[in-house]
């Protein structure tokens, strides 16, 4: 397992590095809409390494800490965007696009974030 997340690990570090150096390339270029946008991008990385670690603090106490850690994490992946979804589907209804912008990066984020863990999950 630890090598396993060791290596999801390094996948999210590395996609929050690449949004850190967007956000600054677009603050350099004076495109701070953008750059607040990807700065949620970023946070999505941070919450979802936050949860990964608990994840696995979980799965070291059960018999097959492998096996657990990707059941729980796949969970945990499908069920926190859930409160995102809502606000999405509440702000296209309300014509509210500044939110409904927002959660898609969320959304969007998580997604790469699901197939970072699968790749990881299916290289041995």
């Amino acid at each position: 397992m630890q090598q396993r997340l060791s290596r999801y690990l390094q996948a999210l570090s590395d996609a929050k590095t690449h949004s850190e150096e967007q956000i600054r390339l677009l603050e350099g270029e004076g495109r701070q809409d953008e750059a607040n946008l990807e700065k949620v991008r970023r946070n999505v990385y941070d919450i979802f390494t936050a949860l990964a670690n608990a994840d696995a603090a979980q799965a070291r106490k059960e018999a097959d800490p492998a096996e657990a850690f990707g059941r729980l994490h796949a969970i945990r992946l499908d069920r926190f965007p859930e409160p995102w979804r809502q606000r999405l589907q509440k702000a296209a209804a309300h014509g509210d696009v500044i939110t409904q912008t927002i959660e898609e990066a969320k959304l969007k984020t998580a997604a790469r974030i699901w197939a970072l863990f699968q790749e990881t999950e299916e290289t041995l």
